[in-house]
């Protein structure tokens, strides 16, 4: 794959990211934000390469990703941190892209109630069969609940930021009328999700699109 088109690849459908209690920066991160201007090889072809693998059901291989990019593990690692960190940009570039596709399509072709609810339930289908996450779940189980699930986790942080704003558009327009704040139903509407679609990390069972999807439309009104 060219370097140009691994370079659309990795940043399709991204925004920048910031927060006062973001970690430290990596050079793929300023990148993604536009800081860095572009080298022969840089941090970016190294996430469209990790993407590639990801969607493949493979591995994040380090070793494999620099030899691939033709740099050393240690150029890798300062430009992508360490391994966990890539594939935190990984499963949140795959996670934000995917929303923006499903997002578009459930404005265009509308929905009854909503939004967020419908936007979740159809991504959550998609994420139960995808060759990555299935990987991650059956192989890194730990690693994989750990970066998606726990609080202090940046994917966690970035979700949940991404579903409040969702949420937000939900209350303004009356599609939902609880009566809790989008902040917390961020959170409540995260939980939901987790627990139907991340069943294999969390107890061992099979993950349930369908019964996400009317949970989520029965809280979300």
């Amino acid at each position: 794959m060219a370097r140009n088109d691994l370079r659309a690849a990795a940043t399709s459908g991204m925004e920048p990211i910031h927060s006062a209690d973001a970690e430290p920066q990596t050079p793929l991160r300023r990148q993604l934000d536009g800081a860095v201007p572009q080298a022969r090889a840089t941090p970016l072809d190294a996430l469209a390469i990790a993407r590639r693998r990801f969607h493949q059901g493979l591995r994040l291989d380090m070793r494999g990703i620099a030899a691939e990019l033709g740099v050393s593990r240690v150029t890798l690692h300062r430009w992508v941190g360490t391994r966990e960190q890539l594939l935190t940009e990984v499963l949140w570039v795959s996670t934000d892209r995917a929303l923006d596709r499903t997002e578009r399509e459930v404005a265009v072709h509308g929905c009854h109630g909503s939004r967020t609810a419908e936007i979740l339930s159809r991504w959550a289908r998609d994420v139960v069969d995808h060759p990555g996450v299935r990987y991650l779940q059956e192989e890194e189980t730990d690693l994989f609940f750990r970066l998606l699930t726990h609080n202090a986790s940046e994917f966690q942080r970035r979700v949940l930021e991404r579903i409040r704003q969702l949420l937000a558009d939900d209350i303004e327009h009356g599609r939902v009328t609880v009566e809790l704040s989008a902040e917390e139903l961020a959170y409540v509407t995260v939980r939901i999700v987790e627990s139907f679609i991340h069943t294999p990390s969390i107890t061992g069972d099979a993950p349930d699109a369908d019964g996400n999807a009317r949970v989520l439309h029965a809280v979300l009104r």
